[in-house]
Formats: C-alpha cells, sequence, structure tokens
C-alpha cells in the first residue's frame, strides 16, 4: 500500500496543448470515409489508406517537438481518437501520449506523466464510461490506468514484473473481456503463456478465469482469435521445445477445455497471427514464411494457401468490416498484402515504407 501511494504521489501530469498547430502532411491534404491508418509503430510518420481502393491517401507527420520520440499506436475507445505512445529526451524522460483527432484529421494534444519509465505498451480500455482510459504496462515497473481525456492518472493497478514476464492486455472484440496474456519466457524457444480474463470495465480487479494457470496445458500461445459461440481460436507451441511445428487449437470459454487439433504448421521465428470471419466461419494464419493459411473452424482443414512470395517478421490481420478482404503487412518489405478472402488471391500490394500497426476506426 506505501508503494502504491508513493507511486500515485509523483505522478502529477504536465500539459502540452497543441490546439492550433497542425500536421505536416505530404501531398495534396485529400481525405476518404473509408479511413484505414498504417504505423510501423516507432516514427513520427504513419498514413492514411483508402481500405477499398487501396490509395494512399496521404502521409501525415505529427508536428511534435524534436526532443518528442513517438511510438505505437491504438484507437480510442470511441473509435475517434488514434493515441501514440510519446517520450521527451533524456536524461529525464518523462512517459506520455501523443492524441490525434480523426474527425478533424489533426494532433490536438501531447499528455504527459511524471512517469519517467519510457514508452510503455498501451491498449484503450474500451470503457464507455471512460473513453479516454488506458491500460499502459511499463515492463520494469508495473500496469497503470490513464485517463487520456482528463490528462491525469488513474490508478496504478500492479508491480507485477520480472525480467522473465512479458505482460500485454488486449480486449476481446464483443467487449466483454479484457484479456492479460502473461509470456513466463524461460530461454529463448521455451517459457509458457497464461490468458488471464477479467471483466471489461472493472479495471483489471474482477478476474473470472486463467487459461493455461501454471501452464497445465503446457502451451507457449502465439495468438488467438475470438469467433462465435464463445471459442478462442490459438496457435500455440505444445511445451518448450525448441524448434517445434506450431498448432492450432481451441479453448471453449465456457467449459474452459482446450481442443487440440492435429494441424500443424512451421515453426517461425517472429510466431503467428491468427484472423477469423464471423460470415466465414473461417480461421487465417500468417508467419515470417510469407504463407495466408484459410482454415475451415469446424474442421480445422486448410482450405487454401496463398503465397504473399516475401519473408520476415509480419504484422497482425486486419480483416475489413464486410469480411471480404484482409490486409496484412511485412515492415521489411514496404509493402501491404491485400488478399480477397472470396477468390482466395492476393488482390493488391500496397507499397508504404515500413508498414505494421494498421487500424480501420469505422467512423
Amino acid at each position: 500500500m506505501m508503494i502504491k501511494q508513493i507511486t500515485l504521489a509523483i505522478i502529477i501530469g504536465v500539459l502540452i496543448t497543441l490546439g492550433s498547430c497542425s500536421d505536416n502532411i505530404t501531398g495534396p491534404d485529400k481525405t476518404t470515409k473509408n479511413k484505414m491508418y498504417v504505423y510501423s509503430n516507432s516514427g513520427k510518420t504513419f498514413y492514411l489508406i483508402d481500405y477499398k481502393t487501396y490509395e494512399v491517401v496521404k502521409e501525415i507527420r505529427l508536428d511534435v517537438p524534436d526532443t518528442i520520440s513517438i511510438d505505437g499506436m491504438a484507437l480510442s475507445t470511441n473509435r475517434d481518437y488514434l493515441l501514440f505512445g510519446a517520450q521527451g529526451q533524456f536524461p529525464d524522460p518523462p512517459s506520455g501520449f501523443a492524441i490525434y483527432n480523426i474527425k478533424k484529421e489533426k494532433l490536438e494534444n501531447l499528455f504527459f506523466t511524471k512517469l519517467n519509465y519510457g514508452i510503455g505498451y498501451f491498449i484503450a480500455t474500451e470503457n464507455k464510461l471512460e473513453p479516454g482510459l488506458v491500460y499502459v504496462r511499463f515492463r520494469d515497473y508495473g500496469t497503470y490506468s490513464i485517463d487520456l481525456f482528463e490528462q491525469k492518472v488513474k490508478e496504478f493497478i500492479s508491480d507485477e514484473h520480472d525480467f522473465d514476464l512479458d505482460i500485454r492486455i488486449y480486449n476481446s472484440p464483443d467487449g466483454k473481456w479484457t484479456i492479460v496474456k502473461k509470456n513466463w519466457e524461460g530461454d529463448l524457444y521455451g517459457g509458457y503463456t497464461e490468458l488471464e480474463f477479467y471483466t471489461e470495465g472493472s479495471g483489471l480487479h474482477d478476474l473470472q478465469f486463467v487459461l493455461n494457470k501454471g501452464n497445465e496445458d503446457s502451451l507457449r500461445v502465439y495468438a488467438w482469435a475470438f469467433s462465435k459461440n464463445d471459442k478462442l481460436f490459438i496457435m500455440y507451441l505444445p511445451g518448450p521445445t525448441r524448434g517445434a511445428n506450431a498448432c492450432i487449437g481451441s479453448y471453449d470459454l465456457a467449459t474452459k477445455q482446450l481442443y487440440r487439433s492435429s494441424l500443424k504448421f512451421p515453426w517461425s521465428l517472429s510466431g503467428y497471427y491468427l484472423g477469423y470471419s464471423t460470415s466465414r466461419n473461417e480461421v487465417y494464419a500468417i508467419s515470417s514464411y510469407g504463407r495466408f493459411y484459410v482454415i475451415d473452424a469446424e474442421t480445422y482443414s486448410i482450405k487454401d494457401t496463398i503465397d504473399l512470395s516475401v519473408r520476415g517478421e509480419q504484422s497482425p490481420i486486419l480483416i475489413t468490416p464486410d469480411d471480404n478482404f484482409a490486409f496484412v503487412a511485412y515492415p521489411n518489405s514496404n509493402s501491404i498484402f491485400v488478399i480477397d478472402l472470396n477468390s482466395r488471391k492476393l488482390t493488391k500490394t500496397i507499397s508504404v515504407k515500413e508498414p505494421y500497426n494498421m487500424i480501420i476506426p469505422l467512423l
């Protein structure tokens, strides 16, 4: 309790308001109704792309001082702001956020706390009662909730940290759960993953259950995708096996039982990402080998494999609101690949610099 009180006592926020400034925009100041934002997850430049025509509408540079570093991008609860991590200059670098108004298409604020912890991993909480709230995880210090619209640190949630522990926070698509993914690292190929499920809106205080608790199912989870019927598809390594094939299975979130399919995939240095189409009841998988797999969600059989002819670290899969197209980026190739889920073919390659994080705000 004393640690928490001391920590909260030192985090009075500092605010820099940038309402009068505009962003530097490369090329014509165009826009589109079909907004997709693409960011490399570092640097001050990101892109607005029309996700229907695939046109790179404009390149946007956040107009922040040279002494500020930008890293990471998330979407606000009401899907009307892009949130970027920000960090001041050494030797006293406060942690903060850049807030970009999607409707006005301009940077509105830079908000800094006095948490001199560097840039942390963060997401919006998707709490409708507190639309500016984000969870921030600093690996060596713990987890905080911060209200970016009220410009204050709300709560110090947990001081859990360990050199061998990597924690990430996610929201379920249906708004039911906040999930904390804990990777106990072990060595490079070892370790295991626990998935903690909290009631959404509880501020990470109402833990309902833990999947693979204490490694009871012997899993190192790469990625997951929620489906209909309360099912969670997972791509995983079976235990700490060096160079093992990746496996796909699913948890029944009602019974907490794990189903292991017989389907195997090549081991991937950067792991796998999964996507899911409700209308098609298909699971999609992508790895560093540049193969996009279409998997039947009932039979766990591969329906198709699309070779993107690329290698290297890949991005998560983004599926369009109509379920007709999937986007996946490979930063080292400066390319976003557009896959038609009807024809199951590569239909377009979009060239932008080091794309990784892709968001469709759906305004």
